[in-house]
């Protein structure tokens, strides 16, 4: 089983314990940390974030007993692996639940300028099999989602060639062909491909920042238009049933016959189409490569090979041994072979009807018989005996494979607790709303603590891991420390919430984070990383420790699970609606009732894309086709980029449900806004859950709605 959520392993490890669990890719394990963590948790493989370098999955392979299956050819996500709630946000189709829309593929605006900037091109790494073969990849992934059968069945026999080309040849013998690469950009590239990330941390030339789609491949070089009639030279050979894409689509032609490279070609285009001497045409459908792909890949029968001896001796039983694969048995006939009374059988026909394995997955790759002179064996006779040898090999094989399933327990009600019946740990039962305060900015921060002079009930602050990253010198660190004793004089809890990637690149600016931590005497971290996890319990850190969003804890086995490993808070999953989290039950999570989403964590970086990056925690913005304005927040120091949601969530709405459901805390999320924003937001926030009359301290109405634009999120919609 192949999953993300730990609470579906831990129920796969308690129901069936002999089945191997492989870790996703969407738990975007990122270092050698996360790798180990899932390890002790029994899982057998590793599908790491296809972000990582051959430097990081070649650590992985060194440092623990994990199979590693890594990402070869395909679709790249913008995001890291797992970190996307962009399309069910903005349309209810859910990333994480392979639902994805794909606004990725969509143009955007950004610093001025229009492309498709959320794009990665396509990966390629057919020559590089033998890097990643070495680097210790046991298996190799072929991103096929919603591609058509001619596509998956290309790449994989593709791969398939030549990696049994290096395993059999080695490096020397290693080299691909230029058709064969022609064949790949033929079947599906979006401008050309890319080699991911094994060999670069990010950058433009990995992005199709012109198109979202197929580009195809060069096919015909313009040389002038007559009227409607375009004359043009075949750059490569072409067949009938190709389709050249002709103004971005607007106008594609289908050919009626071949053409042979170097040739001339003529074709008539729409009237408004005018195109220009030296032109480009891509072929966008290579149709005869389709058609080799059906009829020697897809229709062809899958059998396996089978090498025969079948001994006919007057009477004595017919013997009919098989092998394959190191694995033999043989049938034997229930009569006995008889001497011939008019025609006798020759060894032409007997093999012939030996070798019509019909369906049964096997094919005779060779047929040696051992017969005496003068014999009649029935045609039915043969049929049955081959079928009977076929049938034992087929079960032995299949016996190799069989997972022995041993005492599978019987869980009772006791065992695995079932949503709403056992009240976690570390849960709140009564007195009135708190809050928790999340910020990014020193100018948020300080607007908080003015508030909180003012009685804004809040009772936690989590600084995010930038501000004591930015905080390098010692008079920055020294205000900072002056900031975190005035809310600790109040009483209030500091937490810091720790990088949303790390990578084994930046495990030294994780520790430094820690240790400024500490130095500040927080009261416990928000973990968003399974590595992170795993480096905070080997360093000892006994403070509190919860859980983000985007370590879901979507069902009561997650809870379970956690629990275990001494985890008693969580932050409610932004992807569930109010009634799952009812059922789920929320008093030891936290509730976020405010906030712009963090929708898109990502390894590229748009300042970088768009010019140069300057390493200076900016704060842009990108805009869709609609006109909306999507925070862009560069984490330079970990090298990632944020994307946030266009407008923030807003739960006031919802405020006697959410009472009612009593979450441990109600978290208020500041990410781009200034101090004067914050300010405003914190005390209309508190405002609306904390007073039951609708009234400030002043005695002023708060108003029914939140100022300007927001989202409601899943909390009644919810999500495909």
């Amino acid at each position: 089983m192949i999953v993300q959520d730990m609470g579906v392993a831990e129920y796969i490890r308690t129901c069936f314990p002999g089945l191997d669990i492989h870790a996703s890719t969407q738990m975007t394990i990122t270092d050698v940390k996360g790798a180990e963590f899932v390890q002790a948790q029994g899982m057998t493989r590793i599908v790491p974030a296809r972000e990582l370098s051959l430097k990081e999955i070649r650590q992985i392979r060194e440092k623990t007993e994990l199979e590693i299956e890594c990402f070869v050819h395909g679709a790249l996500c913008y995001c890291y692996s797992g970190q996307c709630l962009l399309s069910g946000m903005i349309g209810g189709r859910s990333g994480n639940r392979g639902q994805c829309a794909q606004p990725c593929r969509l143009p955007y605006k950004f610093n001025g300028e229009k492309r498709y900037y959320l794009s990665p091109k396509d990966i390629c790494t057919l020559e590089m099999i033998p890097d990643l073969i070495e680097a210790g990849i046991d298996s190799f992934k072929i991103e096929g989602r919603m591609k058509k059968p001619e596509y998956v069945a290309g790449v994989t026999s593709l791969y398939r060639k030549y990696t049994d080309l290096y395993l059999r040849s080695g490096r020397e013998g290693f080299h691909v062909i230029p058709e064969d690469r022609e064949m790949l950009m033929d079947l599906y590239n979006r401008g050309g491909s890319s080699s991911g990330y094994y060999k670069t941390r990010n950058g433009r030339k990995m992005m199709s920042l012109d198109r979202p789609n197929h580009a195809g491949v060069p096919a015909v070089k313009v040389q002038y238009q007559k009227g409607r009639e375009v004359h043009g030279i075949a750059l490569t050979d072409l067949n009938a049933g190709d389709v050249l894409e002709i103004a971005g689509g607007k106008s594609n032609y289908t050919l009626g016959s071949a053409v042979n490279k170097a040739d001339q070609i003529s074709f008539l285009v729409q009237k408004q189409i005018r195109l220009s001497k030296g032109a480009v045409l891509n072929r966008v459908r290579n149709e005869s490569l389709l058609q080799h792909i059906d009829s020697s890949i897809i229709e062809k029968k899958m059998q396996i090979p089978v090498s025969g001896e079948l001994d006919l001796r007057i009477g004595k039983a017919a013997v009919l041994r098989v092998i394959s694969g190191g694995v033999s048995c043989q049938a034997v006939s229930s009569d006995t072979v008889q001497p011939a009374q008019n025609r006798p059988m020759d060894e032409e026909r007997i093999c012939s009807q030996i070798k019509k394995t019909g369906n049964s997955g096997f094919f005779f790759e060779s047929l040696s018989v051992n017969m005496d002179d003068n014999i009649f064996v029935p045609v039915q006779q043969l049929n049955t005996l081959r079928r009977a040898a076929l049938e034992k090999l087929k079960t032995e094989i299949e016996g190799q494979y069989m997972r022995n399933p041993g005492n599978i327990p019987k869980l009772s009600a006791s065992s695995v607790s079932m949503p709403g019946q056992v009240k976690p740990a570390g849960c709140r039962t009564d007195g009135p709303p708190q809050f928790a305060v999340s910020v990014e900015t020193i100018e948020q921060l300080k607007a908080v603590l003015l508030l909180i002079g003012k009685n804004v009930p809040v009772s936690r602050i989590y600084l995010d891991c930038s501000i004591l990253e930015t905080a390098a010198s010692e008079q920055a660190q020294e205000r900072l420390a002056e900031l975190v004793n005035q809310f600790r004089e109040r009483r209030i809890e500091v937490f810091t919430a720790l990088p949303h990637i790390l990578r084994s690149t930046e495990h030294l600016l994780f520790k430094q984070v820690l240790d400024t931590s500490d130095n500040l005497f927080v009261d416990g971290v928000l973990v968003r990383n399974y590595g992170e996890f795993r480096l905070l319990k080997e360093r000892g850190f006994d403070k509190s420790l919860i859980l983000d969003h985007n370590l879901y804890v979507f069902n009561s086995y997650a809870r379970k699970f956690w629990n275990r490993l001494g985890i008693t808070e969580f932050t409610a999953p932004l992807e569930l609606t109010g009634e799952e989290l009812e059922q789920l039950g929320i008093n030891d999570c936290e509730l976020e009732i405010y906030g712009a989403a963090p929708v898109m964590v990502s390894a590229q970086c748009l300042f970088k894309t768009s010019g140069h990056c300057r390493k200076d925690y900016r704060v842009s913005r990108l805009t869709d086709r609609y006109g909306n304005h999507f925070p862009v927040k560069a984490f330079c120091s970990s090298c990632y980029n944020v994307i946030y949601n266009d407008r923030p969530l807003c739960l006031t709405k919802y405020r006697e449900e959410i009472l009612r459901l009593n979450p441990a805390r109600m978290r208020i999320r500041f990410t781009a806004e200034s101090a004067d924003e914050a300010a405003e937001i914190l005390k209309y926030m508190t405002q609306a859950f904390g007073d039951s009359v609708n009234k400030s301290a002043d005695g002023c109405l708060i108003p029914e709605k939140m100022p300007g634009r927001y989202t409601e999120g899943h909390f009644k919609k919810g999500i495909l």
